[in-house]
């Protein structure tokens, strides 16, 4: 049986296409805590959060990503980077609402 987080996670995995199962995770529980009020900061936070516990190897820079950095502190074209997250997590969001 699907629990509504296995619901929601596996919205997110599907309409993301990523391959990060925590980052998936920490997305799903931004749609479940903060809806389709969702924000480019809300989107890096959890990025961060998740690049943070990384360990680093050839292909990931973990812990020591330069753009592990309060999000304010981030140039604009990085901050711009969060908006295709943040608008498929509001649209899941709103799906969620409109099916209840």
């Amino acid at each position: 049986m699907l629990t509504y987080i296995d619901k929601v996670t596996e919205l997110v995995a599907d309409r993301t296409q990523l391959n990060n199962e925590d980052l998936v995770h920490l997305y799903a529980l931004l749609v479940l805590v903060r809806g389709t009020d969702i924000t480019l900061k809300d989107v890096h936070d959890a990025w961060a959060v998740n690049m943070n516990f990384k360990a680093k190897s050839e292909w990931c820079r973990g812990h020591d990503h330069p753009c592990i950095v309060p999000f304010e502190e981030l140039s604009p074209e990085e901050q711009e980077k969060d908006r295709h997250f943040a608008d498929i997590l509001r649209a899941v969001a709103t799906d969620i609402q409109s099916a209840d």
